[in-house]
């Protein structure tokens, strides 16, 4: 397997244009952009794991906004726990829910189907959480030491990186002298 490094700049712009190449809405897309950074910071692809959520398949979309949700339901005080069984996509919801209590200072806590329960502010890597994410709750969380994320991200797979740069391309205007007159495309100026 040959794999990148993307700086965490990169990993959060990827991951919010594949969202949006998924047919997102675009607050949900940038939400998964900071999902992503969260879970390269703790040792995870997380390229990857958004490419495996959302993909081809309008399912893994429809699963994250139920999802995110989900998550939404319990950052904004509605509810102190929310189950969720058998989702597929277990760990982008761990990168949307540690993102979520990171931006807003909240102490969430995920139940793993062993039925531990993983602070998510103390998750230093999520790498090994991958087997362990079939069904788990979101809790509200008493605190404790606050662990951040690696310097560097997590390196990325080509092959997951060639497929979220196709999901992102889907958001690109075709190129003709309509759209480059409507502002499309680089103008001659444009010396990046």
């Amino acid at each position: 397997m040959t794999t990148i490094l993307l700086s965490y700049n990169e990993v959060q712009s990827l991951a919010r244009k594949t969202a949006c190449g998924a047919g997102l809405p675009h607050g949900v897309a940038d939400d998964i952009g900071h999902a992503a950074v969260w879970l390269s910071a703790r040792g995870v692809d997380a390229i990857r794991i958004v490419v495996e959520a959302l993909g081809d398949d309008a399912c893994g979309a429809q699963a994250v906004l139920r999802d995110q949700a989900a998550v939404d339901v319990l950052c904004c005080g509605e509810s102190r726990q929310v189950s969720l069984h058998d989702r597929e996509h277990g760990l982008l919801l761990i990168g949307l829910a540690g993102a979520a209590a990171t931006n807003s200072g909240l102490n969430l806590a995920a139940r793993l189907a062993n039925g531990n329960v993983l602070p998510l502010a103390q998750v230093s890597d999520a790498s090994d959480l991958i087997p362990d994410l079939k069904t788990f709750h979101l809790l509200p969380d008493d605190g404790g030491p606050v662990l951040s994320g690696s310097s560097r991200p997590a390196a990325t797979d080509t092959a997951a990186y060639a497929a979220a740069l196709g999901l992102a391309a889907r958001t690109y205007v075709p190129a003709s002298d309509f759209s480059r007159a409507q502002g499309a495309g680089a103008g001659t100026t444009d010396n990046d």
